[in-house]
């Protein structure tokens, strides 16, 4: 970072204070207690965290790293209308107005779906992507398949009962 980058720091009322990266490193360099203190950078800014914080959110970095590198293997598409390669969710501040509970819910069931995907066979997969993502109706997908409408029907449906089982758990 450079020097007149911005930072923010937890005064002891529990507000933050913006300083900039140097004079960051020059508390680091004066007292001891800046040395421990866990930083995350969010849209090109430092933000300081408590330790627990700082641990979810690198357990999370991680595990989205390992679940994009599963994807890329299927080209899983995801069901987030942003892109998610143009995005770099450490440069995001949330919405300190919206329920962060329910999105973290919300976040953690796509995630879980994802890995769902990443179990099917390709041709589970292939099918349950143009039903639901490209919307093609089972009977556009049969007749390009070449295969009866109720085969197609009836996989669809064991497919669905094998997602269910996987998320259930």
């Amino acid at each position: 970072m450079k020097e007149n980058d911005r930072c923010f720091i937890k005064t002891k009322t529990g507000h933050y204070k913006e300083i900039t990266y140097k004079e960051l490193n020059d508390k680091r360099k004066t007292y001891i207690t800046y040395r421990s203190k866990k930083f995350i950078k969010l849209s090109g800014i430092l933000l300081e965290v408590s330790k627990s914080e700082y641990k979810i959110f690198e357990s999370e970095a991680n595990r989205l790293r390992y679940i994009n590198r599963a994807e890329s293997h299927k080209n899983v598409f995801s069901y987030d209308q942003e892109d998610e390669d143009d995005i770099n969710y450490k440069d995001t501040i949330p919405d300190l107005n919206c329920n962060v509970e329910q999105e973290v819910e919300q976040k953690m069931e796509i995630e879980k779906l994802k890995e769902a995907l990443l179990k099917l066979s390709n041709d589970e997969y292939e099918l349950i992507k143009a039903l639901y993502y490209e919307q093609k109706t089972i009977r556009e997908y049969a007749e390009n398949k070449g295969i009866p409408f109720t085969t197609v029907e009836s996989r669809k449906d064991k497919i669905l009962n094998k997602l269910k089982k996987y998320l259930k758990n």
